[in-house]
C-alpha cells in the first residue's frame, strides 16, 4: 500500500523482509526463549526510532537500563547520545527524546497509585508489576514526552513504545495473560505508537497426557482423536522446532473448538502443538456423569464462580466445583455450523497420580488460547502466547538444542504481519560484536 507508513525495526534485512517495516501504530510481540535475541532486536528498534527523531518510551523489567545501555554500547548502539529521564525522578524542564521505565519507576507509580486509592478511601494496594501500574507509568510517558495535553488525549507525534518484557506482568498467573495484554493494549494503544513487545515463551508443564481427546478440523474432515496421536501425525508433516525443552509443530489450516468471551464455543485456528517432558504429579479430574481429564497441576481450567467464569490451576480445584465444558453434542453441533453454548459441569474427584517420566501436550489456539479436552474447556499454557492475540505481527526467535548442535544456533521467522506480504522463510540470527543482530536468509 503505497499511503501505508513503515517503522523501521533498525535490523536492515528484517525491514526489507516486512516491505520497508512494521506498519505505523502496530502491536508486534516478539516470542521467544531466554538467549534468542529479543533483548537486542528491542536496542535495535529503539535506536532506530531516536535516530529519525521518534521519541522512544522504554520498559525494562529483565534488567536496569544502564545495563541495556552498557550492552547496547557492544553493538555499538549509544543511548547516552540522548536526552533520557527516568521516570519518577524530578520532571524535566523540557521533553526528553528518552523516557525510561524500569522497575523502580513502576514501583514509585505502584505507591503513588496506592496513596490516590487511599485519599479514595479505597483498599486497593498496587504492585510494581500489576498491568494497571504499567498502564498508568506509560501514560504518564506520554504526557513527559509531551506528546499528550488537557485537549488531545491521543500522541500527537509518532511514538515508540518498548516492552522488554510484558511476561513479567502475569508470570505468577499466566492464565491471565490474555486479559491483561488486551487492557493494556487497550489503555494505551494510539494511531501514533507503535510498540514492540517481549514476550518469553518459555515452556512450562501446564499441559494435558498424550491420551486426552481433542476435536480437529480440516478442509476434508473433522475427527476425534488423541492429542498425542495428532502430534505424532504433524511432526512426520510438518517438521519440528526443538530445544531442549520442548518440541514445537508449527500448523496451519487446522481448526478446533475454543471457548470465545461470548461464552460459546466455536471453531478457531491451531498455530502449533507442543509437547514436553513433565516430571510432576499429573491430576485425574473426575466429572459427574463419569467423563475425566488427566492434566498437570499448574494446568488451567475455567470454573463458573459468582455468576462468572475465571481460570483455576487444576491443584486448587475441589469436589464440587464446577468446571466449564460443551453443551449436548459439541461435534455434531459445531458440524452442522452452530456455536455452542457451554454448561458447568461439577467436579465429583480429583485424584493426584504419582510422578512419572511422560510428555504432556498444549494446543495454541488463535485468538482465544484455549481449547475442549474430553468436552471440557482448558487454557493454552505456553509461558506469553496470551499476547499472539492482540499482536498485529509476531516475530518468534528460537534456537537449536545446544545439547544436539554442540553450539548455539538462533534463527528468526515473521509468523505474521497485518498488512504486509512479509518473508515467509527463516533467517538465521548471528550477533555480532559492533553490529548487534544481523541476520541471513536460509
Amino acid at each position: 500500500m503505497k499511503d501505508l507508513i513503515r517503522v523501521g525495526t533498525g535490523v536492515k534485512l528484517l525491514d526489507d523482509g516486512l516491505e520497508g517495516g512494521v506498519p505505523k501504530g502496530s502491536w508486534v510481540v516478539i516470542t521467544g526463549e531466554p538467549g534468542t535475541g529479543k533483548s537486542i532486536l528491542c536496542m535495535h528498534y529503539a535506536y532506530a526510532g531516536l535516530m529519525v527523531g521518534d521519541p522512544v518510551i522504554y520498559v525494562t523489567t529483565e534488567a536496569e537500563f544502564r545495563d541495556v545501555v552498557r550492552q547496547a554500547r557492544q553493538f555499538n548502539i549509544n543511548f547516552e547520545e540522548f536526552n533520557s529521564y527516568y521516570l519518577g525522578d524530578e520532571r524535566p524542564e523540557k521533553p526528553p527524546q528518552l523516557v525510561v521505565i524500569d522497575i523502580f519507576s513502576l514501583l514509585k507509580t505502584a505507591k503513588q497509585l496506592s496513596a490516590e486509592a487511599e485519599e479514595l478511601e479505597r483498599k486497593r494496594r498496587y504492585a510494581a508489576l500489576d498491568i494497571e501500574t504499567l498502564i498508568a507509568a506509560v501514560n504518564e510517558a506520554y504526557r513527559v514526552l509531551g506528546l499528550v495535553d488537557e485537549r488531545h488525549k491521543s500522541p500527537l507525534k509518532h511514538v515508540r513504545l518498548v516492552v522488554d518484557s510484558i511476561s513479567a506482568f502475569w508470570a505468577d498467573k499466566p492464565a491471565m495473560a490474555r486479559k491483561y495484554s488486551y487492557q493494556f493494549k487497550i489503555a494505551t494503544h494510539r494511531e501514533n505508537v507503535t510498540a514492540l513487545l517481549v514476550s518469553q515463551y518459555a515452556m512450562t508443564t501446564k499441559s494435558v497426557t498424550a491420551d486426552s481427546k481433542v476435536i480437529v478440523k480440516t478442509l476434508n474432515e473433522v475427527r476425534v482423536l488423541p492429542v498425542g496421536d495428532l502430534f505424532l501425525e504433524l511432526k512426520t508433516s510438518n517438521g519440528l522446532v526443538r530445544t531442549s525443552n520442548y518440541e514445537v509443530v508449527n500448523v496451519d489450516g487446522i481448526y478446533t473448538p475454543s471457548l470465545g468471551d461470548d461464552l460459546t464455543i466455536r471453531w478457531c485456528g491451531v498455530y502449533s502443538l507442543i509437547r514436553s517432558r513433565c516430571d510432576s504429579p499429573i491430576y485425574e479430574v473426575v466429572l459427574d456423569g463419569g467423563g475425566r481429564l488427566e492434566l498437570t497441576g499448574d494446568h488451567a481450567l475455567y470454573i463458573v464462580k459468582n455468576g462468572s467464569v475465571e481460570p483455576i490451576e487444576t491443584r486448587m480445584l475441589r469436589p464440587g466445583d464446577l468446571v466449564v465444558g460443551s453443551d449436548g453434542d459439541l461435534l455434531k453441533d459445531l458440524s452442522n455450523g452452530l456455536e455452542v453454548d457451554v454448561r458447568p459441569i461439577r467436579v465429583v474427584g480429583i485424584n493426584r497420580i504419582a510422578n512419572a517420566q511422560q510428555y504432556v501436550y498444549d494446543l495454541s489456539v488463535d485468538p482465544y488460547e484455549n481449547y475442549v479436552v474430553n468436552g471440557v474447556v482448558v487454557h493454552n499454557s505456553t509461558f506469553g502466547f496470551g499476547l499472539e492475540h492482540i499482536a498485529d505481527g509476531i516475530l518468534h526467535l528460537w534456537m537449536d538444542n545446544v545439547e544436539d548442535v554442540k553450539e548455539v544456533r538462533r534463527y528468526l521467522i515473521v509468523k505474521k504481519m497485518r498488512i504486509t506480504n512479509h518473508f515467509r522463510g527463516t533467517y538465521r540470527v548471528e550477533i555480532v560484536p559492533n553490529k548487534g543482530m544481523v541476520l541471513t536468509k536460509m
